[in-house]
């Protein structure tokens, strides 16, 4: 039986989500994460969804997965992560930092520390874009 999906990733780069969010490729990404991009799944996110929101684009020319993403949000429903949430990816990174390590150890200096929003954006749903 397949894992419950706990978080959804919505992007318009998969790949480039996956490896700034959760230091990890499509092919080994756990498989309680669900990463969205076409803008019909984007729209049928179930309510009650843990959702953060990735994006690559510029402001100026948001992808049609930027523009699903805003549309949806508007439906209300989406859940953001709480600080336990971020807790949780951090040891789940962590562990994965720990066993990379044994294969890889000069490349550990370079993975963030910490992916926890500062307190003040905690408790909304997240959207971040990286440039």
């Amino acid at each position: 039986m397949p894992d419950v999906i706990r978080l959804t990733i919505v992007t318009e780069c998969p790949e480039e989500a996956l490896a700034r969010t959760l230091q990890c490729a499509t092919t080994n990404a756990p498989s309680w994460v669900r990463v969205v991009s076409d803008p019909e799944d984007i729209l049928k996110i179930p309510n009650g969804a843990k959702c953060i929101a990735v994006w690559f684009s510029s402001r100026k020319r948001m992808s049609q997965a930027e523009l699903a993403w805003r549309e949806r949000r508007l439906m209300d429903g989406i859940a953001g992560l709480a600080d336990d949430d971020w807790q949780k990816l951090e040891t789940w990174i962590a562990r994965r930092r720990i066993s990379a390590a044994k294969d890889i150890p000069e490349k550990i200096e370079d993975i963030p520390q910490t992916i926890t929003p500062k307190p003040e954006i905690r408790n909304l749903v997240q959207s971040q874009r990286w440039t």
